[in-house]
């Protein structure tokens, strides 16, 4: 049983650093300004599209502020870290009289370093969500 744990955790290694390796090649390339450019065109339009974020930094912890537009009201939101990566996804449940409807939206963003996600917290407070998830030590 330990060597077939040992070769899921190897796999799985092997998978982050081609994603890493993925990741790091779009970044670095002319491609990267392109497809912002194509997520910025696509959201602009979006009810959604003015949700901000903001990124900052200490010695042990990554925090993450998200500010939602003042309408969003209810929703789901979801957070993935893959590699350095924070995938944010939501979905917005917009009501009217007569009928309800949903609309998504989602982003994905550059963390300063590779964040612990298994002990990552988060607080709602005026229309924000804030993250704070410890920096992955290497051992």
């Amino acid at each position: 049983m330990e060597q077939e744990d040992k070769k899921k955790y190897d796999l799985l290694k092997n998978e982050d650093i081609l994603y890493e390796a993925i990741e790091q090649f779009f970044a670095s390339s002319p491609f990267h300004k392109i497809l912002n450019s194509a997520e910025a065109l696509m959201t602009t339009s979006h009810s959604l599209a003015s949700i901000a974020t903001n990124v900052a930094e200490d010695d042990h912890f990554v925090y993450i502020e998200i500010q939602f537009p003042d309408h969003f009201v209810e929703g789901d939101i979801a957070l993935e870290v893959k590699s350095q990566y924070l995938h944010l996804s939501v979905q917005e449940k917009i009501k009217t009289d007569m009928t309800s409807s949903y609309s998504s939206f989602t982003k994905t963003i550059l963390m300063p370093a590779k964040i612990d996600e298994t002990n990552m917290k988060s607080v709602w407070k005026n229309q924000s969500l804030i993250v704070t998830a410890p920096k992955l030590t290497t051992q």
